[in-house]
């Protein structure tokens, strides 16, 4: 029986990042070595090229695929994020390279389509591929608690269940190049999008994006719907920045809404 027909998780332990099994060689270049040998530049690489069998490309052209299957996988492992939301978020709504791209991942044994979950060995490469982002790239949550259902239009029963996660996710977010936070906005319950500190004596972070709300509740029915595609953050503060905050606006609607059903009666 060939080795990539025993299921992953009865080859490898599923609970460490793909490719813990490799060794470092500090003498030799390039420095990383599989099992079988070969040498890699990178665990990415080894991912992309050894396990994948796909060709690197010039080094933008690396970077920009094996980021893209971090955000795929990162996607499909929050369960929440239904795969309309998946299609207009990370494939410009172009849902035949949405399709093909679900085929591929599933081909290759790490998730069942864009629609299913992912596999152990799925969610290991995402575990490596988000320990090795560049320094200059924001950290991608994994494991972070979310709120699991609501008690309607309370605004006290769940109120303390919230706070605590929120400042959990609120903690993570400091280390991130953009945020989201929750503000005051002229006495108004509100969220703000915060860019990329700038400046050379003291850095200030620059307002991309603001939105009131007529109460604390409804601020933090957004701010959990944003909290559950906290990896998106980076590239939602890419699009306020190059774009403008109406074109966020836009986004964020078309993205809340994609898979609401149409109700007629």
């Amino acid at each position: 029986m060939d080795q990539q027909d025993i299921p992953y998780e009865q080859r490898r332990n599923p609970n460490l990042p793909f490719g813990y099994w490799c060794i470092a060689d500090p003498d030799g270049f390039p420095h990383l070595i599989d099992e079988l040998g070969r040498r890699w530049s990178s665990l990415r690489e080894y991912i992309w090229c050894g396990r994948l069998c796909m060709a690197r490309g010039s080094d933008w052209q690396f970077t920009a695929m094996t980021e893209f299957l971090l955000a795929v996988l990162a996607a499909l492992d929050r369960r929440i994020v239904h795969v309309e939301e998946r299609v207009n978020d990370l494939f410009d709504g172009a849902w035949d390279v949405a399709r093909h791209y679900g085929f591929w991942l599933e081909g290759h044994k790490l998730s069942e389509g864009l629609t299913g979950d992912l596999t152990p060995e799925g969610r290991a490469i995402l575990v490596a591929l988000a320990s090795t982002r560049g320094a200059e790239a924001a950290p991608i949550p994994i494991g972070l608690p979310t709120i699991a259902r609501w008690h309607g239009i309370d605004g006290g029963d769940t109120c303390e269940q919230r706070e605590r996660v929120f400042k959990v996710n609120e903690s993570f977010a400091l280390d991130l190049p953009g945020r989201f936070v929750r503000e005051r906005i002229n006495r108004d319950p509100g969220i703000k999008l915060i860019g990329i500190p700038t400046g050379e004596n003291i850095p200030l972070g620059r307002v991309l994006w603001t939105m009131t709300f007529a109460d604390e509740y409804a601020r933090d029915r957004l701010f959990t719907w944003l909290i559950h595609r906290l990896d998106r953050w980076e590239a939602w503060v890419e699009l306020a920045r190059g774009s403008g905050a109406q074109a966020l606006t836009e986004h964020i609607l078309r993205l809340r809404f994609a898979d609401e059903t149409i109700e007629l009666g």
